[in-house]
């Protein structure tokens, strides 16, 4: 950008008020690109956190669904223990 205003300011043809607007309206433009790479940075963050956040997700309902699994073998295994308990007090009451 600097390349350009020193060649704007040997032109001598061209009014110092139209190469004040000039300089001004290049400013601006560097700042506009600026924050639109700063947004392009913070668009690229959120999307990565976002697609972190859906692997979790994944993680956690596989192990959710491994820990149910897991509780209700140990519930149906609980019922087969109480169930030979009652029959074997049946029998010793019988």
């Amino acid at each position: 950008m600097s390349e350009r205003v020193e060649r704007l300011k040997r032109l001598a043809y061209i009014p110092q008020k139209e190469i004040g607007w000039l300089l001004e309206q290049a400013e601006l433009a560097d700042k506009q690109r600026a924050i639109i790479e700063e947004h392009q940075r913070q668009q690229d963050i959120a999307v990565n956190q976002f697609r972190q956040v859906q692997q979790d997700i994944r993680r956690l309902s596989g192990e959710s669904s491994r820990y149910k699994k897991a509780l209700q073998q140990v519930i149906k295994n609980l019922q087969f223990t109480i169930r030979a308990a009652e029959n074997e007090l049946e029998g010793e009451n019988s």
